[in-house]
């Protein structure tokens, strides 16, 4: 057999036990999954579960990074579109809004890894992995609707544009985070999830936009 199809089939395996990995992870959190769990999911045997992962932390670590991905080119795309960056940031903020509204399983998971990445026992290139990763989706993305912002006199031209896609990243996370997790109180009947975050979009909006518009 030619080496090109061990290699897909090494290929193949390694995105079965990543999509079994995922599945279960956002179903039964990760920790309540094992690699027996995900061999099962997968259909692979331990084996080649530790030809591609050296532990369970690992590919929840993967998983992570996966969706992270998945979450920044589903908005990313609604920010390429508007007339100005002010508009690119509103229609890229409401599609985030959107993807957390519709994919609350995969926001949990995030909270859920951030609240338990400290104590992983993982290696250290696994957490410089996933560092570098994050240092590179976080803002990027938003680095380039703002620059356009001030280019195009939408923004206010003395903003920090790292700084502020930085705050922009943590804000939206963190709230976005937060009602996918929680229930509103009774005591407070009448307020929605979707009011929370569009009022945090408008802050957002309003803190960045230039006086003229």
């Amino acid at each position: 057999m030619s080496e090109s199809w061990h290699k897909n089939l090494k290929n193949k395996n390694r995105a079965e036990i990543i999509t079994a990995g995922r599945e279960l992870f956002l179903k039964n959190n990760f920790i309540n999954v094992n690699i027996k769990d995900v061999c099962m999911q997968a259909g692979v045997s331990r084996v080649t579960f530790y030809k591609h992962f050296k532990s369970i932390d690992e590919l929840i670590f993967e998983v992570q990074i996966d969706i992270l991905e998945y979450m920044t080119d589903s908005i990313s795309e609604a920010g390429r579109v508007g007339i100005n960056g002010l508009e690119k940031l509103k229609n890229m903020l409401y599609a985030w809004t959107d993807f957390a509204r519709e994919n609350k399983d995969q926001m949990k998971f995030i909270t859920l890894f951030d609240l338990y990445y400290e104590a992983y026992d993982s290696n250290e290139e696994l957490k410089m992995k996933y560092e570098n990763f994050t240092k590179l989706e976080d803002n990027n993305f938003l680095d380039n609707i703002i620059r356009s912002g001030i280019e195009d006199r939408s923004f206010k031209e003395d903003i920090n544009i790292m700084k502020t896609g930085f705050y922009i990243f943590q804000t939206m996370m963190g709230v976005l985070q937060r009602v996918s997790y929680t229930k509103i109180p009774v005591a407070c009947e009448g307020i929605t999830s979707d009011d929370i975050v569009l009022s945090i979009v408008d802050m957002i909006v309003n803190s960045v936009k230039s006086e003229e518009k």
